[in-house]
């Protein structure tokens, strides 16, 4: 069974992954209310504590947008290579989902940068959620509670199945990608 760390704010602390994901082995070190910046200051520990992990999702920034902090993209412009240099597993930037009381313009611009930066870096994938979300949204689904933030249960079911696409394609690519090295050590 492949083995998921997540990282993040209350989104993914509110997660029941292991229902969500049932073939997955998640790791939640999802905190409430954390920012970028807290997630960076925690990343080396939170590595050092949870070895051997086959992928690595991220899904943070929420809290940024809400208290409407300008320049939380540019830590993900350190922390992402930060990343990288301390796993060799696939990594996940999970994009930011179409919240409440920020406009829909902002969202879309934020995720451009998000979706750049995870381009940059060796074995990132950009998981866009505001797409799927917001066609939801669209169909007039309760994907958030009350807050207009927090996801409700068809939320995260929506956000398990892209997951789950993008962790299959990732974790199925990095497994032939070491199969062919494994290969080249033989010939």
């Amino acid at each position: 069974m492949k083995r998921i760390l997540m990282l993040g704010d209350s989104l993914v602390e509110r997660g029941n992954w292991a229902a969500l994901l049932p073939d997955l082995l998640v790791r939640n070190r999802g905190i409430s209310g954390e920012t970028l910046s807290g997630l960076s200051c925690r990343l080396d520990s939170e590595l050092e504590a949870s070895p051997g992990f086959d992928a690595v999702v991220l899904q943070s920034g929420t809290n940024d947008v809400w208290n409407g902090d300008p320049v939380f993209p540019a830590i993900y412009s350190t922390l992402l290579p930060r990343l990288r240099l301390l796993t060799a597993a696939p990594l996940v930037l999970c994009s930011l989902s179409p919240i409440g009381l920020v406009p829909r313009e902002r969202i879309g611009q934020l995720n451009a940068e998000l979706r750049q930066m995870a381009g940059q870096v060796a074995d990132c994938a950009f998981l866009d959620l505001e797409r799927p979300l917001a066609a939801a949204l669209a169909r007039e689904e309760r994907i958030f509670l009350a807050d207009g933030v927090h996801f409700s249960d068809r939320g995260y079911a929506i956000w398990a199945a892209e997951l789950c696409g993008c962790l299959r394609r990732i974790l199925d690519g990095s497994m032939q990608q070491h199969e062919k090295q494994e290969q080249r050590k033989r010939s």
